[in-house]
């Protein structure tokens, strides 16, 4: 889970992109593994409302939710991308051509991933964007400065 930030917006932005920077840099970075557990959880509790191709996934099975088809390292890895999505976001940046769907690319191609696993990983994209978007209702609009930072670490790099 993000942690709340206090202060000025400038001071939660600042803060965002520090958290940001801190987990790229390291995998024993928040989010910790109860809470990508939790998170993976939830995503596949959800995944029947994706797409598997071009059909509905079918439900999670109780196996599935035991043994998820993501690594925890590779949800880390979605989960902090999908945090600066909604920095990017919130910058009005465009996050979908510039970090969602090079991702996406990335996972499809060269890692190979199946679609039911290309679902969740988009879930929980999506999750976690909505999750770190809700600290940003009551900041005013990314500045300039803040804008540029953002944009700077926006693009997907494997």
């Amino acid at each position: 889970m993000v942690p709340t930030l206090q202060g000025s917006g400038r001071c939660a932005l600042t803060g965002i992109a520090l958290l940001l920077s801190a987990m790229a840099a390291s995998a024993q970075s928040m989010p910790s593994e109860d809470a990508i557990r939790r998170m993976l959880a939830t995503a596949l509790d959800n995944i029947h409302r994706a797409q598997c191709g071009n059909q509905p996934c079918a439900p999670a099975t109780g196996a599935e939710k035991a043994n998820p088809p993501l690594t925890l390292a590779e949800a880390r890895f979605v989960i902090s991308r999908a945090a600066l999505s909604a920095v990017g976001e919130f910058c009005r940046l465009d996050w979908q051509q510039q970090n969602f769907l090079p991702m996406m690319e990335y996972w499809r191609t060269r890692q190979r991933k199946s679609d039911r696993q290309l679902a969740l990983i988009a879930i929980l994209h999506g999750f976690m964007q909505t999750e770190v978007q809700k600290t940003f209702a009551s900041k005013p609009p990314c500045n300039e400065r803040d804008r540029r930072d953002v944009a700077a670490r926006l693009p997907f790099r494997p």
